[in-house]
């Protein structure tokens, strides 16, 4: 019979090959290269009722993990500097730079570090906060949205995808 420790409670086995898609399509190439990706989280803004946006990883080959991000507001303006920021329940933030082009559709496309992707595993992410021109969006995570991310994060920064 197998003893039980505290180790073996706390490991969790996660599938990334489950939680992420290989879109190699020519149409749809990012950048020229093949990419995978998540299914996308639809988040509501705190405390507003019309205003949500859509949250994705992706990650291209030969590149860094990258999370999209698209606001629907109508004319919501970004700028191109630090403009993201995961909020943990111990109140660190981390901030992500937006590497896409200052728009007013309210797209926004994150580079993530790996220094950032060890730091967020380790930590409870609580809510997610992106800031506009205009005012600043908040988004709180239920505890199995913040572990969806966090396995997403861990697949990524672990495992070696096969881009075809």
């Amino acid at each position: 019979m197998k003893k039980i420790t505290e180790d073996t409670l706390l490991t969790k086995i996660v599938d990334c090959n489950a939680l992420f898609t290989l879109n190699n399509r020519k149409v749809d190439l990012i950048g020229g290269k093949p990419y995978i990706y998540a299914e996308p989280y639809y988040e509501r803004v705190f405390n507003s009722k019309k205003d949500f946006a859509v949250f994705q990883t992706i990650k291209r080959k030969g590149s860094r993990p990258l999370l999209f991000v698209k606001l629907f507001r109508f004319n919501t303006c970004l700028k191109k500097d630090e403009v993201m920021e995961f909020i943990t329940i111990n109140g660190y933030r981390y901030r992500i730079k937006n590497s896409y082009k200052p728009n007013c559709d309210g797209y926004l496309l994150g580079k993530i570090r790996r220094k950032d992707i060890k730091n967020l595993i380790r930590s409870d992410i609580s809510s997610i906060k992106i800031i506009t021109f205009d005012r600043d969006y908040e988004f709180h995570l239920e505890t199995a949205e913040a572990e969806r991310i966090k396995d997403e994060f861990q697949c990524l920064k672990s495992k070696r995808f096969k881009f075809k």
